[in-house]
């Protein structure tokens, strides 16, 4: 298979995720994920290990939000050699909290792939937000 569309293939895999973040739907995420993800996350701890951890925090995600939860991806890159890639973005979260509030922020995901049985999967993903050193505080009024 080519790298062009290898590429297309994690492009749509990650379409896939979107559309499943768009609408709370925890059971479209769990086949993007290999089953030894090893994810550093928004939230603590510092590493999550598994699939299941990461579904864990998804789950956690749409009960925090009112449905439907914004999520926008901008400046998506995805590079492909063999049967590994990576993909970086600038990632928008936006929605209406339970009690009425709203959340807006960016924050930044990178993801490593890895082709098996023919099919990428997320085996690495890393989330982050920009830190303040001097307060110690996450920046989340950001805007690429």
């Amino acid at each position: 298979m080519s790298t062009r569309q290898d590429e297309a293939d994690i492009r749509g895999r990650i379409e896939t995720l979107l559309a499943a973040v768009r609408g709370g739907d925890l059971e479209g995420l769990k086949p993007l994920f290999a089953p030894e993800l090893v994810s550093f996350d928004i939230v603590p701890p510092l590493q999550h290990l598994g699939a299941e951890a990461k579904w864990k925090n998804w789950a956690d995600v749409f009960t925090f939000y009112q449905p439907p939860l914004g999520y926008e991806v901008r400046e998506l890159t995805v590079t492909v050699g063999g049967d590994v890639a990576f993909a970086h973005s600038l990632n928008h979260v936006s929605g209406t909290l339970p009690d009425g509030g709203k959340s807006d922020y960016w924050l930044r995901w990178t993801s490593g792939w890895r082709k098996i049985d023919g099919e990428w999967f997320i085996v690495h993903d890393q989330v982050s937000v920009p830190t303040d050193f001097i307060t110690g505080r996450s920046v989340l009024d950001l805007q690429p």
